[in-house]
């Protein structure tokens, strides 16, 4: 009985960890498709008429136009850093998740010293 039990709870781990392929239909355009390079000069185009980065020149008076203009007389150096410097942005911004470690530090403080665990905070009063 205990070696069927060996046995099987084997089986089930081997199963519980093998990987699951599906089989599809590769269309010739998928795979021939190469990937398309951009150069840095479109690439900065690209970021500045973004949604986002136009309202943000908006917001501080830019002209886009005069943006695509100066864009346009970049030396290829300058393009280049800017490029650099768009792939190495974070996706998310970096200011958004420093306020939320903060919130959260903040919460669970408030949370200690209310239950009586710490006494950080001089406008709580702990439960205990």
């Amino acid at each position: 009985m205990s070696m069927s039990k060996v046995i099987l709870s084997f089986v089930l781990s081997v199963t519980l960890f093998a990987q699951v392929s599906w089989a599809q239909m590769a269309s010739t355009e998928a795979v021939l498709e190469q990937p398309v390079s951009v150069s840095s000069h479109e690439k900065v185009s690209q970021f500045v008429t973004r949604e986002d980065v136009a309202k943000t020149f908006e917001t501080m008076g830019v002209d886009p136009i005069m943006v695509e203009q100066r864009i346009a007389l970049m030396s290829d150096e300058e393009i280049a850093t800017i490029s650099s410097e768009i792939d190495t942005l974070p996706a998310g911004g970096d200011f958004g998740g420093l306020v939320g470690a903060v919130v959260f530090v903040f919460v669970v403080l408030l949370i200690t010293d209310i239950l009586g665990f710490t006494k950080i905070f001089g406008f709580t009063r702990s439960v205990r």
